[in-house]
């Protein structure tokens, strides 16, 4: 049965999702999910909402999705044999090495290869099943009804899960596809976490993929501060393809017939009781759909206030994103370029390789 999966970006929210009635929620253990710790919870609050989720028939997810290097597949294993050993239910993971370590101390639980890795074509659904990967995340790119059940026609042939963002954003080129903040590397910021269990992390920030939250340049590219940094062919994409927030509310029935493993809502950021009535309201529509009786008119009258609320929210984080940036920027001296990554050649290499729809 197709699962929902909820946020759970401070204990309340995690919470919050359980009384919602998510099947599981996930959470970022500090320091290693691409979240500003402020979005992530200490180790013991991991370990307590272990036992909290399975007190109340709900599952937990903790997300390793940050890039593991080697050297950290000693202290990232600690965590693992601890959550491990509390019963967690799941990791969703990016690094295909650390992946290996983990599913081969724990082959039975369940990983989730993460958004950050961007699976839209047989090739790389293969390649993170044989790194350990359970299920995946459908890259945010696929953004039609025709695209997703083509590549979920694949992950059939390849014997592998398939999640689905049905509440995200799109990123450019999918969310762990972008790499526009790479232009803005002269303004990371390296931040210390430290955790309850006495270990302690570095955290890029500016750098998603390094656990730092992203400065969106990509939606402040009207900045002239900000534009400046960018090739005149990036603003040219920008301007006709940008980072959209997007829900599949109305086809969420069309993917549980499909056979969707997950169905999963983004939002570690947003207030605890704004994720609670999300998840409220798409699962009352799974279980309609279950039931035969799907009303999907009046979920969207449910949904579009809190729509509007969820915009509000994110672009005010936004502001304080792009607030944050400039101020790196100001304090700085000029930088150089730190790439010259196209997302337009990007774009057409990712769309070759995917399942005709």
């Amino acid at each position: 049965m197709t699962e929902l999966l909820s946020p759970g970006g401070s204990m309340e929210m995690f919470r919050e999702g359980v009384r919602a009635g998510a099947d599981s929620v996930y959470v970022g253990p500090l320091g290693w999910s691409r979240r500003d710790a402020a979005y992530e919870i200490q180790h013991h609050e991991v370990l307590g909402a272990i036992q909290h989720a399975h007190d109340h028939g709900a599952k937990l997810r903790v997300a390793l999705n940050v890039d593991i290097d080697a050297a950290d597949h000693a202290e990232m294993l600690r965590k693992v044999e601890a959550y491990g050993r509390a019963g967690v239910d799941g990791f969703i993971m990016k690094s295909e090495d650390a992946m290996r370590e983990v599913h081969a101390r724990f082959p039975e639980i369940t990983i989730h290869a993460s958004v950050a890795c961007n699976v839209r074509d047989r090739a790389a659904m293969e390649r993170v099943k044989t790194a350990g990967a359970t299920q995946f995340v459908a890259s945010t790119a696929l953004n039609t009804f025709e695209r997703i059940a083509a590549l979920k026609g694949t992950a059939d042939e390849v014997g592998i899960g398939v999640e689905l963002l049905i509440h995200s954003n799109r990123c450019i080129t999918g969310v762990g596809g972008c790499r526009l903040y790479d232009y803005f590397a002269p303004y990371f910021e390296e931040r210390v976490v430290h955790d309850s269990d006495g270990t302690s992390r570095t955290k890029l920030i500016g750098n998603p993929d390094k656990g730092g939250v992203c400065y969106r340049p990509c939606i402040g590219h009207h900045v002239p501060e900000i534009a400046t940094r960018f090739p005149d062919k990036i603003l040219t994409y920008l301007d006709r393809s940008n980072n959209e927030i997007y829900n599949l509310l109305e086809d969420v029935p069309r993917y549980i017939a499909l056979g969707v493993t997950t169905l999963k809502i983004q939002g570690r950021e947003y207030p605890a009781p704004l994720i609670g009535e999300l998840t409220r309201i798409y699962r009352r529509l799974v279980d309609q759909t279950l039931a035969g009786v799907p009303d999907v008119v009046g979920a969207r009258a449910a949904l579009d206030p809190v729509l509007a609320e969820r915009d509000r929210c994110r672009s005010a984080k936004t502001g304080e994103l792009h607030d944050r940036l400039l101020a790196k920027m100001a304090a700085a001296r000029a930088g150089g370029v730190g790439t010259d990554w196209d997302p337009n050649s990007e774009e057409a290499r990712l769309r070759q390789a995917e399942a005709p729809a």
